[in-house]
C-alpha cells in the first residue's frame, strides 16, 4: 500500500490487485452498498493511520476509485459540512477559472489537484486566489474546488484586477 497525504482532508492510496484480493474485493466489486467493500475501505483507512497519516474525519467522506495497471488508486476526501459546500458554476468559453481559498495550504492542495506546476497565486487580507495556467477537465476542477470556492471570470478583466489589488505570491 502506497499512501500519499495531500493534506489533512485528502489522502490517496495505491493498492496492488493482490492487496485488494487479501481484502476480499476487486476494482470491479467495489460498491459502497456492499458490506465487504465498506469493511475493506475501513481497513485501508486503518492502514493509513498505522503509517502515521491522520485524516480529519470531520465531514462527509468522498471516496473515489480509479483503475491503475495492476491495481487501484483510492482517493479519500473529507468534504466540508453542509452549508460550506464549494460553489460550482458552469464553465463557458472565454471564462477563466479562479479558485478562492482561506489558506495557503488549501491553495497549494488545489494546485496539486490541478497538477499545475506554476499557477499564479495572489493574496489579499488573508484570502488567497489561484489562477491556473492551463485548460482543465471538469473532474480536475471539481477536485480543486474541494479546497475552496471555484469562480469564473473574464480573463482580460481578472488578471489586471488581481495584479492591482492583491499581492502576488
Amino acid at each position: 500500500m502506497k499512501v500519499n497525504a495531500i493534506n489533512e482532508y485528502r489522502v490517496e492510496v495505491e493498492l496492488a490487485d493482490r492487496e485488494l484480493t487479501k481484502l476480499g474485493v476487486s476494482f470491479e466489486t467495489l460498491d459502497w452498498s456492499d458490506i465487504e467493500t465498506r469493511r475493506a475501505l475501513w481497513s485501508i483507512l486503518s492502514g493509513v493511520r498505522e503509517q502515521g497519516v491522520e485524516l480529519s474525519l470531520s465531514g462527509r467522506l468522498l471516496i473515489e476509485a480509479g483503475r491503475l495497471p495492476g491495481g487501484v488508486r483510492l482517493s479519500f476526501t473529507v468534504l466540508p459540512r453542509a452549508g460550506a459546500q464549494p460553489v460550482m458554476r458552469l464553465v463557458k468559453d472565454g471564462k477563466t477559472p479562479v479558485l478562492r481559498a482561506a489558506s495557503l495550504r488549501d491553495i497549494t492542495a488545489a494546485a496539486r489537484a490541478l497538477e499545475d506546476p506554476a499557477p499564479a497565486v495572489y493574496e489579499k487580507n488573508g484570502v488567497y486566489f489561484l489562477v491556473p495556467k492551463g485548460t482543465y477537465a471538469p473532474l480536475q476542477l471539481r477536485r480543486a474546488a474541494e479546497f475552496g470556492t471555484l469562480l469564473y471570470s473574464d480573463g482580460a478583466v481578472l488578471t489586471p484586477f488581481l495584479e492591482e489589488h492583491c499581492v502576488r505570491i
